[in-house]
């Protein structure tokens, strides 16, 4: 009998960052930065207990999805997220997402209040802010890939690779630009907000960070850390965030010393 072909499997947008540790109390969900996977952003996780599932997006054109063509539009992204969300059981949801991530994860949150109780914003302007990222020459695309230390050394010197990265970062900085000019006109969000950056970040200025205090009805806490662009997966940084990571995550309230919005701004490691 003639052989049938297999219909193509369906991709899958959400996946395990850890083997679940029993019931799920909660659950945490990683959106990587540009040219990047969600396990790069594991390292500032580890502090979460068993019971918080961890779970990170995959994106087409990296890690197990290495071979597909980068997302074209935010669409691409957020309509299969939601779906595979709302497949699982409902728990308490919180998003952390990096730079481009971050503007990402803003839009799921903004359209789709209903499933997100927090948001973890890190290494992002307040919206209206400025977008660089699309505009970087190719030198200054792989110096940022060689910064964030998850990118082999061996693949930014083989031409193939380090075209191949270059392509996906820019397409990723292409994704990042559509979100801010979804969000540009102003956003108004619903979750508590945890805001992380680096003090010596080059790319987003720490002292606008607290703007973000004005783009939720719930709390935000603001915590800029000493560090670049890359400050999230600094070991020395992770126990500083771990705090305010798991309060959030966990449901606990945030804390306050004031000021609009119930934020508050602590600069440092504790």
């Amino acid at each position: 009998m003639p052989r049938r072909d297999r219909p193509a499997a369906k991709p899958e947008w959400l996946s395990p960052l850890r083997r679940a540790g029993g019931p799920v109390r909660s659950r945490l969900v990683v959106v990587p930065y540009a040219a990047a996977g969600a396990t790069a952003l594991r390292p500032v996780l580890t502090g979460l207990p068993e019971d918080v599932e961890l779970l990170g997006v995959s994106l087409p054109g990296r890690e197990r999805r290495f071979g597909e063509p980068p997302a074209g539009s935010i669409e691409e992204i957020v309509e299969p997220v939601v779906a595979e969300l709302t497949a699982r059981e409902p728990v308490p949801t919180t998003l952390f997402g990096h730079c481009m991530g971050a503007s990402l994860a803003v839009v799921l949150a903004l359209r789709h209040p209903e499933l997100f109780g927090g948001l973890v914003v890190s290494g992002q302007d307040p919206p209206g802010g400025p977008w660089d990222a699309a505009d970087l020459e190719d030198t200054e695309i792989v110096e940022f890939l060689a910064a964030a230390g998850n990118t082999a050394p061996e693949l930014l010197s083989d031409t193939f690779w380090r075209e191949k990265l270059i392509t996906l970062f820019r397409s990723d900085a292409a994704l990042g630009t559509q979100a801010w000019r979804a969000t540009a006109d102003g956003v108004v969000l619903e979750q508590d907000l945890l805001v992380l950056g680096g003090t010596e970040d080059p790319y987003v200025d720490a002292s606008l960070l607290p703007g973000w205090a004005a783009c939720t009805t719930g709390r935000c806490e603001v915590l800029a850390l000493p560090g670049d662009h890359f400050f999230v997966i600094d070991p020395p940084n992770i126990p500083a965030i771990a705090r305010p990571l798991g309060d959030l995550v966990l449901g606990a309230p945030a804390s306050s010393t004031g000021g609009d919005h119930g934020g508050s701004t602590r600069v440092g490691r504790p």
